[in-house]
């Protein structure tokens, strides 16, 4: 398995992920967008709104990404698509901004749908960022975006998902030696402590 993500890893394979949630609920996913990436490019993308088994939207969740109840009615399922985005999941390697959040909108909303969950390895663009560009104030996805002067309509998942893809080659392609966690899914896990770790030894 480590052998297939280091592959990845130096190819730079990978799927990007961005979930945006109609309210509190982990469970409440209503738009996912998937960016495809093979060999630092983009090859591939999907993007659609998501009808949560409970369609209620909070005013706090409709203020940061404008989707509201009655777009959701029409929405297709996550059952409905999943046969569109299991194989951006099933086996790959899964990147996303701020990677606990959407990787466990995923879980419980799969767990809603009777779905069983993808077996994948997941990284934390958040992590990579401060790891690489520790000199930046803030490693916000729109305050990367603003760093490196990519386009960004933000709290719209396809193009989180697009600008995380982005800053993620960006990071592997700066050339830190990035220690990652190859005993978890979640490879980026305890990064930072491994980074600190790294840089004493080389003070």
């Amino acid at each position: 398995m480590q052998a297939a993500i280091t592959r990845a890893l130096t190819n730079l394979d990978f799927t990007a992920i961005d979930f945006e949630t109609a309210n509190e609920l982990r469970s409440s996913a209503c738009a996912i967008g998937v960016v495809q990436v093979r060999g630092g490019e983009i090859t591939d993308s999907y993007y659609t709104l998501l009808q949560p088994r409970q369609v209620r939207v909070s005013g706090i969740n409709f203020s940061v990404h404008g989707i509201s109840e009655a777009e959701l009615h029409d929405a297709p399922t996550l059952a409905e698509v999943w046969p569109r985005l299991l194989p951006h999941l099933q086996g790959q390697l899964v990147v996303a901004h701020n990677s606990a959040f959407d990787v466990s909108v995923l879980d419980h909303s799969c767990r809603d749908f009777d779905l069983a969950m993808p077996s994948f390895h997941s990284m934390c663009s958040v992590k990579l960022a401060k790891a690489a560009w520790p000199y930046l104030e803030r490693h916000r996805l729109n305050h990367l975006a603003a760093h490196f002067g990519l386009a960004l309509n933000h709290h719209d998942a396809l193009d989180d998902a697009r600008v995380c893809a982005e800053v993620t080659v960006r990071a592997f392609r700066s050339g830190f030696p990035f220690p990652l966690c190859f005993k978890q899914r979640e490879l980026t896990a305890g990064l930072a402590a491994r980074v600190n770790k790294l840089r004493r030894v080389r003070a």
